[in-house]
């Protein structure tokens, strides 16, 4: 029996939608899904362009994580990984039952797939790269109006922040996000006022660049704060940050990624990332059928819009 998937043969043609044969019958460990959605984060996008360090191998099936059906017994599974062997841009994938999350009733399975990978950055930047954080403590989102960054607002609740102050250039966008108490707005070089961050407890960056080492210079002395660099928005991978902000400052530099965190971090975590976003409202995705992919792919402001999940 044959399904469709969505594979890359040569880097230079990139993906094209195939015809694949459906995956034998899985063995004892395993549980085989009717994928229902998968979201085509930037991830997805640079692994099936060959440019991400984490796709080497041909023949290289699109997708990294999705939601998918047990029709067995009518049991909804969240799955992601990244194997040579592995895909989700596919009508059925056989995976190890403990790698699969169940996901709650009457959660929408394409509103999830868009959700997951962007939440993982903060909820996975909170529980394994900060320690021992204050009841009630301040987070500091520069990069508040990204997926990733709007996502964080909400899940710094779940994980007990009681303010979360956004950082982006868009001041009208980010009075849109719920969970924002306060909005900076975003401004080149040091024009960024930030005056009042008496209060803050950690900063979650997704920006970098110039725009992290003002922020930085500008925490008033003697606060702790825990600094986690999450992303680069800014395009800029390199920043100089002056040795005396190092020195006055009570700062706690880390990274959240891959190899920051453990997989064994990942795995305990997700299920309980997985019932918090349960518990909010997500925003619906750009929702399309596989069979549009072709379509899909190369469409810039689609693209630039994001949250684009493809429906089995």
């Amino acid at each position: 029996m044959t399904m469709r998937a969505i594979q890359v043969k040569s880097w230079t043609e990139g993906p094209q939608e195939l015809t694949s044969d459906k995956p034998p019958t899985p063995s004892p460990s395993q549980i085989q899904l009717r994928m229902q959605a998968a979201g085509l984060h930037q991830v997805v996008r640079s692994r099936a362009s060959g440019k991400h360090y984490s796709a080497s191998m041909l023949p290289h099936t699109v997708g990294i994580d999705g939601v998918g059906l047990d029709e067995a017994t009518g049991t909804s599974y969240y799955i992601m990984g990244m194997a040579p062997d592995f895909g989700t841009f596919v009508d059925y994938v056989n995976v190890e039952k403990k790698a699969a999350v169940p996901v709650p009733e009457g959660v929408d399975p394409a509103a999830l797939a868009a959700s997951v990978n962007p939440g993982m950055s903060s909820w996975l930047a909170l529980t394994t790269r900060c320690t021992d954080l204050p009841p009630n403590f301040t987070v500091l989102i520069l990069g508040a109006t990204t997926a990733s960054g709007e996502l964080a607002a909400s899940l710094s609740r779940k994980l007990g922040a009681n303010s979360v102050i956004g950082v982006a250039r868009n001041v009208e966008a980010m009075k849109k996000i719920d969970s924002l108490d306060r909005w900076i707005e975003l401004k080149p070089g040091v024009e960024t006022d930030y005056s009042g961050l008496e209060k803050v407890d950690v900063v979650l960056d997704y920006v970098y660049g110039d725009a992290t080492v003002h922020l930085l210079s500008s925490i008033p002395q003697g606060r702790p704060v825990q600094y986690v660099q999450i992303g680069s928005m800014s395009g800029q991978d390199a920043i100089a940050l002056p040795s005396a902000v190092l020195r006055s400052k009570n700062l706690t530099v880390r990274g959240s990624g891959p190899g920051a965190w453990t997989i064994a971090e990942l795995g305990q975590q997700m299920p309980k990332l997985i019932e918090a976003l349960a518990g909010l409202t997500l925003k619906q995705p750009q929702k399309f059928p596989l069979d549009q992919f072709s379509k899909v792919w190369p469409d810039s402001e689609l693209a630039k819009k994001g949250r684009v999940v493809f429906t089995m």
